[in-house]
């Protein structure tokens, strides 16, 4: 049985637009959308670096504003951390212009260079604070 061209056209047409509206498949892990708010003695910790490391893959930052609240994000483009277990590092060193002096470290090495934080993200919203002690 033949198809007349008429009749076969409109059909390919019609495939041809769906797999090419398809896309290339994503290697994006299943993220967790993750805020928080960081405190020091109890008090809101401003411009400290937050950094959630999966036990694979790459790893979620952010940054705390004036009153400690953070929102992680995966890459520059796309906000949360990759679902499971992460190990924590929150440091208030910064070197932003090599001609001017480092921030100073604020915080213990156990909050970041030793770690002891860890978190789980869970797919969905996450908010997962941190109340660090100076001593």
């Amino acid at each position: 049985m033949k198809f007349p061209i008429v009749t076969a056209f409109p059909f390919l047409c019609a495939l041809t637009l769906i797999a090419g509206c398809s896309g290339p498949p994503s290697d994006q892990p299943d993220l967790g959308q993750v805020t928080g708010v960081v405190t020091l003695d109890g008090e809101p910790l401003p411009a400290a670096q937050i950094v959630f490391q999966p036990t694979e893959g790459r790893a979620s930052n952010g940054l705390t504003d004036a009153e400690g609240n953070y929102v992680l994000d995966f890459n520059l483009d796309t906000p949360g951390a990759k679902v499971g277990s992460h190990q924590v590092r929150i440091t208030t060193f910064s070197e932003v212009d090599p001609s001017q002096e480092p921030t100073p470290e604020l915080l213990p090495a156990k909050y970041h260079s030793k770690t002891e934080l860890t978190a789980t993200v869970a797919a969905g919203d996450n908010e997962i604070p941190f109340d660090l002690q100076s001593k």
